[in-house]
């Protein structure tokens, strides 16, 4: 007889948000290419139609379960178990489809201003939100590596998509130049762990380490787990692997920056989850260790680099990089059992740092886009210029700081709160201390806007989608911070795989 071979099952139900996505990309490229010009504003909405389907999806199917023969189901796997619906990818697909429809916001009125073409855009910015979402679905070390470099890609070339600024192709080159460094290490790591356990599956992988208990101790299973921890490191820029965000960050198109502060950051923890707390959970003692010393090196650098910067841009990079180390103070504190609160703080911090740091950029857009620079002197006194601006990015800003009762005040309790519980006392402190620091480079923004001399007179510009994205990112930093206890309480749940 003639061998057979045996293909996986495919369940498409289980990749409804990434479908949307995919489905969006094209539809992206037709419109483009029939239309020609003169379309900026419907491919925006039509971007915005797209993710908020696949958005409203995932939160539906979430809450109510995938139907199933036995009932709705909100635990499943597919193409061999290399994709899994489970609430764990749910939570992360909000966050990152909240991020994607965020900077639609943001790019509609950005883009044509700098000339740059929106069809071409919001296609490469939709595969790459399409990478993050099957990173957020990865239930195998191959769909995790596939995720993370469609993403990866597809930031590479919207750092660079300001063609005519030698910036943004300066920034581009070593983005990509770096990462094709850290994605050979991630790619080398994945192989020794394949080498030494015998399969790429997450759920595998944790079983077979389970039933070894002498290879946890073994020098080859600690280089992969070094290996790992680098490359995925790299993706969530984590001192010492963070070179590349500054000027990445400066010099991107704005939008793009803000963009990738915030969906690939997500994208990266997701990943780092899925390898270090559901596959690697039996070495659970060995990678906190290294974590806690990323977390603490993350912090404090970053927020003491910030001190430094008068770009504001430049000076979000660097915030983003302490708020990295926020998040792996949290990872740290993981608990393996029932009772761990340092992957739902870690879930929660990735949830509210989107709405505050885009509304950040927010601001930073609209000020560019009526004819404003970057440096902190543009923010001369443009509480008496623009006053709804400057309480916005003032709102955004305190957010980032931790001041209550707003989201990122709950943000970094709760993470403090899963380092005390997890006896790290050390790291709980350093989190309060590194946000004192922090305090300086935040209000100085607010203290030039609010005391600071006008500096120039803003020319007008219609942008009512900025507008919008501006008011909503306000609004839920408000809003989620006077009721985080449900946030919280959904973290909790989708903590559990």
């Amino acid at each position: 007889m003639t061998p057979q071979m045996v293909f996986p099952e495919a369940d498409f139900s289980l990749m409804i948000p990434q479908l949307i996505v995919l489905g969006l990309s094209l539809a992206v490229i037709a419109v483009d290419l029939i239309l020609m010009r003169g379309h900026a504003r419907l491919l925006s909405w039509l971007s915005l139609l797209g993710y908020g389907g696949a958005l409203a999806a995932t939160v539906w199917y979430g809450l109510y379960g995938l139907p199933g023969v036995n009932g709705p189901r909100f635990v499943d796997t597919t193409f061999g178990g290399m994709v899994r619906w489970d609430p764990l990818a749910v939570f992360f697909m909000i966050v990152i489809l909240s991020a994607a429809l965020l900077t639609v916001l943001l790019s509609d009125t950005y883009m044509p201003l700098r000339r740059m073409p929106m069809g071409e855009f919001y296609t490469v910015m939709a595969l790459g939100t399409l990478g993050m979402l099957l990173t957020a679905s990865a239930g195998d070390l191959v769909m995790v590596f596939i995720g993370i470099e469609l993403s990866s890609v597809a930031i590479y070339v919207m750092t660079g998509f300001q063609r005519t600024r030698a910036e943004s192709l300066e920034a581009a080159i070593k983005y990509f130049l770096l990462g094709i460094f850290a994605t050979a290490i991630l790619v080398y790591g994945m192989t020794w762990l394949y080498g030494l356990t015998g399969a790429t599956n997450l759920d595998q992988i944790a079983q077979f380490l389970a039933t070894s208990p002498g290879l946890g101790t073994s020098p080859a299973v600690l280089f992969a787990l070094l290996l790992l921890v680098v490359g995925l490191g790299f993706k969530a820029a984590a001192v010492p692997f963070h070179m590349w965000t500054p000027d990445a960050y400066t010099g991107a198109p704005t939008p793009v920056t803000a963009f990738m502060s915030v969906a690939p950051k997500a994208a990266a923890f997701v990943a780092i989850v899925r390898v270090l707390v559901q596959a690697l959970t039996p070495l659970a003692q060995q990678w906190t260790l290294a974590v806690m010393v990323l977390a603490a090196l993350t912090m404090v650098l970053g927020n003491v680099v910030a001190v430094t910067q008068r770009n504001v841009k430049r000076m979000l990079a660097y915030s983003s990089i302490a708020h990295t180390g926020y998040m792996l103070v949290g990872l740290a504190a993981y608990q393996p059992g029932q009772g761990d609160q340092g992957v739902p703080s870690l879930l929660f911090y990735s949830f509210a740092y989107v709405f505050m740091n885009v509304g950040a950029f927010g601001v930073v857009i609209w000020l560019q886009a009526r004819g404003g620079g970057t440096d902190i002197s543009d923010y001369n006194g443009l509480a008496s210029r623009a006053p709804l601006a400057a309480a916005a990015l003032a709102v955004c800003l305190f957010s980032l700081l931790g001041v209550p009762p707003l989201l990122g005040f709950w943000a970094k309790y709760y993470v403090i709160v899963a380092a005390v519980q997890a006896n790290l006392i050390w790291l709980a402190v350093l989190v309060v201390l590194t946000s004192a620091v922090s305090a300086y480079f935040y209000l100085r923004v607010f203290a030039v806007m609010y005391f600071g001399d006008v500096a120039q007179e803003l020319r007008p510009q219609r942008a009512p989608l900025l507008q919008v994205g501006l008011g909503l990112t306000v609004l839920a930093t408000i809003a989620f911070g006077l009721v985080s206890g449900p946030l919280l309480a959904l973290a909790q749940k989708y903590a559990l795989f």
